[in-house]
């Protein structure tokens, strides 16, 4: 009994939001975080309560006798404490009986603090959209003196100054496409793009995407095949989001494949989804960096550094998430790349 108390006393001055719950929804320990913010104190069921995300969340890790986190948009809880914005990211874990036992004695609510991260995040973007706004005006003024230059309208230029000139005029619209990127990521992540959610086939949504690339893909020697079936169920997007997803994908796709290659977009149909796959023979990607080819500004060391900032897989992943979907890849060395994400299919959603 001693030792009992002694453990419930240290569980309950654990700094995280923790509790363990039984098989029919009853905490049985619960620290003082998840106590005072979210009503998970011993004895109480949590049926009672009015979360459904975190019934769901118990039964789900139950059910499928894994880790299982919450994964609905943005994948954290918001709560006001103490006048006072917080941000927890839940985690259930099944407990099982024993080593290697299938039998489970109830689970593991985790409920991680994740204030900081989202202060920080916050922080960050708002410095980029400052200084995305604060450069666009000299940027407007220095592309419009080159294109003047360039055009000879205060005087002929020699050839070397033409070089120079027009080196700064590909640089100067470098800028202002990541600079576009940048503006363009802010208003995704803070909810500002108003999405024009419409119901399209899949085959005419990646025919959109496609579009725009088969003269490069033509010139270059790189067919891009449209293999997405005609009898799938629609998907529900906005389509000129989605084709902006098509087209960061694509752009890369072609840009790592050579001649002779070959780019491949596919999909197929999934309970409440449809999901796309653009596949290429370029490349590929080593295993170590694909877990961070969605996160901002992230660059392939082993890439030409100046084909972008790193922006345009982020904000694929930003338009995929507002959609409700999800998006990853996958890729070998040598053998290509195949990009995915998925949609809410229209046949699920009546």
């Amino acid at each position: 009994m001693r030792t009992r108390r002694a453990t419930e006393e240290v569980f309950k001055a654990l700094p995280e939001a923790i509790a363990i719950i039984d098989l029919d929804g009853r905490i049985e320990f619960s620290t003082d975080s998840a106590s005072r913010h979210f009503g998970l104190k011993p004895g109480v069921v949590i049926y009672a309560l009015e979360d459904d995300w975190l019934i769901q969340l118990v039964q789900r890790a139950l059910a499928e006798a894994r880790r299982v986190d919450y994964d609905v948009k943005g994948g954290d809880i918001q709560r006001f404490i103490e006048n006072r914005e917080y941000f927890f990211h839940p985690t259930a874990i099944p407990i099982p009986i024993g080593p290697n036992a299938p039998d489970k004695t109830g689970t593991l609510l985790i409920l991680k603090d994740v204030t900081q991260f989202h202060e920080q995040q916050e922080l960050k973007l708002g410095v980029v959209s400052t200084v995305s706004h604060q450069l666009k005006t000299p940027l407007t003024s220095l592309r419009m003196s080159i294109h003047l230059l360039l055009d000879e309208k205060v005087g002929a230029l020699t050839e070397k100054q033409t070089e120079l000139l027009v080196a700064a005029r590909d640089e100067s619209e470098r800028l202002v496409n990541i600079l576009d990127d940048l503006m363009d990521l802010r208003r995704i992540e803070s909810d500002r793009v108003a999405l024009t959610i419409k119901s399209i086939s899949p085959q005419a949504l990646a025919r959109e995407g496609i579009e725009p690339f088969l003269y490069e893909a033509k010139d270059k020697g790189v067919p891009i095949v449209n293999g997405v079936p005609a009898d799938l169920p629609d998907v529900l997007a906005d389509s000129g989001k989605i084709v902006q997803v098509f087209a960061n994908i694509l752009s890369n796709a072609l840009r790592f494949t050579r001649p002779g290659g070959m780019v491949t977009v596919s999909a197929k149909a999934e309970p409440g989804f449809v999901h796309f796959f653009i596949g290429d023979t370029g490349a590929g990607i080593a295993t170590k960096h694909l877990g961070q080819l969605f996160e901002p500004f992230y660059r392939i060391p082993e890439q030409n550094q100046k084909m972008g900032a790193g922006l345009g897989l982020a904000i694929v992943r930003e338009i995929i998430r507002a959609h409700g979907g999800k998006v990853g890849a996958e890729s070998q060395e040598g053998k290509g790349s195949v990009f995915w994400f998925s949609l809410p299919s229209l046949k699920d959603s009546i």
